[in-house]
């Protein structure tokens, strides 16, 4: 069947250039690589129908890299078909995430020189159901962004209509230009900044941290994933209900299943008296004044890392992780860290909110968690039903947190990395 260019059904984009963020910018390497797999035969024309329609109001998607931002050109995304007749839906494991045939063609190097898609889409028709891979530059979308996308691709497909409308509206530089501290940074020299950025508990990216993790990379140890650690959302209850019991308050979901990572890990990773870190890159949509639920681009940075003993009871764990989000999301201490961190990035700083040598050594002590359990990810039904399984993104995250399939009525604990 093979590729195709698709365009936005108007042809005329609503802007010319997107004017990326600091925090776009940081992203631009990366690429979100989605596989769901569906227990039937996908409606590709409807798909394509909706999905020219979606690009009139997603310009970035069809555009093109540029110095700055994406120039919205509506030079098109990538569209790919194809018919694997042979093979059955339960003949493709669940236990290691799709690529060679059933991956869409994404070029990223040529993506960032601005002469390639930024978003590929590929339908690999089974003899009874389908594979579908959409893979998208970061830079256009966090996971929010690009989830809300695929539901809005959906809806149009299913329904007719969008199920919310993005905003493109440059809310992070908005914000940005709004903060006192921001401004006072950017201001200053380089030695003013790095110093008030140590005060403030950022950690300096060592040239050891660098070594470790080129030779994880090297020997693709970072690519390793385990097999997903099931709990049942009855388990998550009754864990935050001993919480409550022993510690007098009850934990989220977040912290309860922080806690059980990081209780599994301990023993194998030796951390008996040793003090643990958890980080959490925090979306902040409708928590930052000026940052609406709809923003299209990226609205998410990692925040102060939680640390606690790895010999405190379970309970007692999860209580203070449960605690130390809060504390970090406070609105004085969230918006600190929010200039804080794009000063860091718009300076080329090279620091970070945690310390980058206890993450890629090959015993760590801090971990990044990677939480998409808000995310509509099984909700995305073209009309012909919700996907059966969708495996989690492949990026390195040590830590992720992954809905089950809505029938298992929990949630997956993926490893990765030394974890794995």
């Amino acid at each position: 069947m093979g590729q195709k260019s698709l365009i936005a059904a108007y042809g005329k984009p609503k802007m010319s250039l997107y004017a990326a963020s600091c925090i776009d910018s940081v992203c631009r390497p990366l690429v979100i690589n989605q596989f769901w797999m569906y227990g039937h035969r996908l409606d590709t024309g409807k798909m394509k129908e909706a999905l020219h329609r979606l690009l009139d109001v997603y310009p970035t998607l069809a555009g093109r890299m540029a110095a700055g931002g994406i120039l919205c050109n509506n030079a098109g995304v990538l569209w790919e078909e194809t018919d694997i007749p042979g093979l059955r839906v339960r003949e493709i494991p669940r236990s290691s995430i799709p690529g060679g045939k059933f991956s869409a063609w994404f070029d990223n190097k040529s993506a960032l020189a601005g002469k390639s898609p930024l978003m590929s889409v590929k339908i690999s028709h089974l003899q009874d159901g389908t594979v579908l891979n959409v893979r998208c530059s970061h830079f256009c979308a966090d996971g929010r962004a690009f989830y809300s996308m695929m539901e809005n691709w959906a809806a149009l497909a299913k329904d007719g209509r969008l199920a919310g409308r993005p905003v493109y509206d440059g809310a992070i530089n908005q914000v940005l230009a709004a903060s006192g501290l921001y401004g006072k940074l950017i201001a200053s020299d380089k030695k003013s900044v790095c110093s008030i950025l140590e005060q403030e508990g950022m950690f300096r990216i060592r040239s050891s941290a660098i070594s470790w993790m080129m030779m994880q990379k090297l020997l693709r140890i970072d690519r390793h994933l385990s097999s997903p650690l099931f709990v049942s959302g009855q388990e998550i209850a009754t864990a935050s209900g001993r919480a409550c019991n022993v510690e007098g308050r009850r934990a989220g979901r977040n912290a309860v299943l922080c806690a059980m990572a990081a209780d599994l890990l301990k023993r194998r990773m030796g951390w008996k008296g040793k003090t643990v870190s958890i980080v959490h890159t925090v979306d902040h949509r409708g928590r930052m004044a000026g940052i609406g639920m709809d923003y299209m681009g990226n609205a998410s940075f990692t925040i102060a890392p939680m640390t606690f003993s790895a010999d405190l009871p379970f309970e007692e764990m999860a209580v203070r992780i449960d605690e130390g989000i809060k504390a970090a999301l406070s609105p004085d201490i969230e918006e600190r860290y929010f200039a804080l961190y794009c000063a860091m990035v718009e300076k080329k700083l090279p620091y970070l909110p945690f310390d980058l040598s206890s993450v890629w050594r090959f015993r760590p002590t801090t971990f990044i968690v990677n939480n998409c359990l808000k995310f509509p990810i099984y909700g995305i039904d073209f009309g012909t039903g919700a996907p059966m399984f969708a495996w989690p993104l492949d990026f390195g995250d040590p830590v992720r947190f992954w809905p089950a399939p809505p029938e298992e009525n929990g949630v997956y604990i993926y490893f990765t990395g030394c974890f794995a």
